[in-house]
């Protein structure tokens, strides 16, 4: 929910990184790092960058033995104006995070949220949504340095 100044309220995270795990080691090996950027994302990007938006809701789907997504990189772009957000997924294929170092999963996890964030800024101008991109980046910069280089 918008506060008059542009804010959103504390108990709501304007980016959220949700996910859908394959199978019990994709959740191993891939959770924890999206709860690492997510606590990030909540932590530097509370603010509202697009007027009439409240949520980017990018979402990770990972492979795994008991569910297949067949996905890499983003995908299936969705704008709702009624309900003021836009989602897009991300694939991860196995490949990407079976027997991987945490750099290498890092790595592929917030080069993907950047893109997915460009796709979602792209479409919202081709709507003619006002976005804050200068701010956004900015935010952006601040997670990514956090989860690659602590």
């Amino acid at each position: 929910m918008q506060v008059g100044d542009g804010k959103v309220e504390k108990n709501k995270s304007y980016i959220t990184f949700g996910a859908q795990m394959g199978d019990v080691n994709a959740d191993k090996a891939v959770g924890p790092h999206i709860v690492e950027l997510s606590v990030l994302l909540e932590r530097y990007c509370h603010y509202s960058y697009c007027d009439g938006i409240e949520e980017l809701a990018p979402v990770l789907r990972v492979d795994g033995k008991l569910w297949y997504f067949g996905l890499e990189g983003c995908e299936k772009m969705r704008l709702s104006k009624k309900h003021r957000y836009i989602t897009v997924d991300i694939g991860m294929p196995q490949s990407k995070w079976e027997n991987k170092k945490s750099s290498s999963i890092k790595s592929f996890l917030i080069s993907q949220l950047i893109i997915a964030l460009e796709l979602m800024i792209k479409r919202l101008k081709k709507e003619t949504y006002i976005v804050h991109e200068t701010e956004l980046w900015a935010d952006i910069r601040k997670v990514k340095e956090q989860f690659l280089f602590n």
